[in-house]
């Protein structure tokens, strides 16, 4: 069983690996050998929080101006390699300049 430390440790490592969200318009359904994402059109800084014990949220924002008339369908975060940490899809939201995004990413270590 890990602690309360021990998953807080494991929860800011983490915290030094994911730098970016990323957005797609992709609809194919996320496996785990996904490398990346089906379609992606955008990258945002990762804005970082804790949230509970062994929990981290990594946070993107698509502003108004940005990424207008696609069809946003898919989600993931990378590494400072650009390397695919997560993916997720998601039913087609179309973005324009009347919509702002904010996608919210929940990294949890738990015991089992």
């Amino acid at each position: 069983m890990l602690t309360e430390t021990g998953r807080n440790v494991q929860r800011d490592l983490w915290r030094g690996v994911l730098v970016s969200v990323v957005a797609g318009t992709g609809t194919r359904a996320e496996s785990e050998a996904d490398t990346s994402l089906q379609a992606q059109v955008i990258t945002k800084p990762a804005n970082l929080e804790n949230r509970g014990v062994g929990e981290v949220v990594s946070r993107g924002r698509l502003l108004s101006a940005d990424v207008n008339g696609t069809l946003l369908a898919e989600v993931g975060v990378t590494d400072g390699d650009g390397a695919l940490l997560t993916r997720k899809t998601y039913l087609p939201l179309e973005k324009n300049e009347t919509i702002e995004v904010e996608y919210e990413i929940l990294f949890r270590v738990r015991n089992p």
